[in-house]
């Protein structure tokens, strides 16, 4: 039998199982919102890995929560992930594409270069988007909000308060 990601053991109540998994992921998620506030592209990756992953636990255990509260929470999530997809492709297309262009010839560059600097400015308006999220997320009391539906903290691991 596989073992769980989330180190639950296979005798946990389903509650107890929902609450670690999701504080898990939950915390992943604001561990990395500082780096991706910064626009530092490997806590961006991270911090969408967590949401997603969060989506996922939270389909799976959105029965054990109050629905009004729950189905809030989980359109927040849901809103940030794809705001952060919409950066993270653009992150991979341009490192794909530069590191590409080193292989082209100084003409063919030309083109490419045109390329890049459109997804360039395509990554910086959806990076104003989700700057915009990441604010109405910390705004909406959302990890507040949301530590009180699990009852458990989510705030990162050695984070004050």
């Amino acid at each position: 039998m596989a073992k769980s990601p989330y180190n639950i053991e296979p005798a946990a109540a389903f509650a107890d199982a929902a609450r670690v998994a999701l504080q898990t992921q939950a915390r992943e998620l604001l561990r990395n919102l500082p780096g991706t506030r910064e626009g530092d592209m490997d806590a961006v990756h991270d911090m969408r890995v967590a949401t997603r992953r969060l989506r996922a636990a939270m389909s799976v255990f959105g029965t054990v929560f109050h629905k009004r509260k729950f189905d809030g929470l989980e359109s927040e999530v849901a809103g940030v992930t794809d705001a952060l997809g919409a950066v993270r492709d653009l992150d991979v297309m341009i490192d794909y594409f530069t590191r590409f262009r080193e292989s082209l010839t100084e003409a063919e560059r030309v083109g490419l270069d045109a390329l890049i600097d459109k997804l360039s400015a395509d990554r910086e308006r959806d990076r104003v988007k989700l700057l915009k999220d990441l604010i109405r997320l910390e705004k909406s009391r959302f990890a507040e909000d949301f530590a009180a539906m699990i009852g458990a903290p989510i705030a990162p691991e050695g984070a004050d308060g």
